[in-house]
């Protein structure tokens, strides 16, 4: 039997790696975050718009973790409403 043989990987990142083509995405990502950035500098309360974006980003971690809840579900517990079949 051989002797087993570690994998090394190909240098990173490659010589040969395009970035033009992200240039114009990568501006407009920024812009937009800057302008929402600015609308939350704005409130007084800017968890109003945070809130649903941080509960939303929990259920999709949750799945990856095999958990089965919905965003209404979650809603649902934050508030304090219990479903009807759950005794």
């Amino acid at each position: 039997m051989d002797k087993a043989k570690p994998y090394i990987p190909a240098k990173f990142p490659p010589n040969d790696l395009k970035l033009e083509p992200f240039i114009q995405k990568i501006g407009k990502a920024n812009r937009e975050i800057a302008f929402f950035d600015g609308i939350l500098q704005g409130l007084p309360n800017p968890d109003i718009l945070l809130a649903p974006l941080t509960t939303n980003e929990a259920v999709l971690s949750s799945r990856i973790e095999g958990t089965q809840a919905s965003f209404e579900d979650v809603l649902q517990e934050e508030a304090g409403i219990t479903p009807k079949n759950i005794s």
